[in-house]
């Protein structure tokens, strides 16, 4: 199966919104993204845009969404965190 997505990248963009983004419900927000972890740490979740992420310790992951068109969106306000976030 191939792997659509870079775990590297999620984890960088989590760590971004939680540095960089305003507190939100139980995480943080940043670009219309929101970031929260479990009370463990073991697996991390980006939404936003009408997609929900969850990225689990041992790297599988798991995508919620309605539409394609969402998903692209979504990943894209991800990229554009990954590229214009830095510090």
């Amino acid at each position: 199966m191939h792997n659509e997505l870079d775990n590297r990248v999620v984890l960088e963009v989590f760590d971004k919104i939680r540095r960089f983004g305003e507190p939100y419900e139980d995480g943080h927000m940043l670009e219309g993204i929101v970031a929260r972890s479990d009370f463990d740490g073991y697996s991390v979740h980006l939404s936003g845009s009408g997609v929900t992420l969850q990225l689990n310790f041992h790297q599988s992951y798991h995508f919620d969404y309605a539409s394609d068109k969402l998903k692209e969106q979504f990943m894209a306000k991800v990229e554009y965190i990954h590229r214009h976030y830095n510090g």
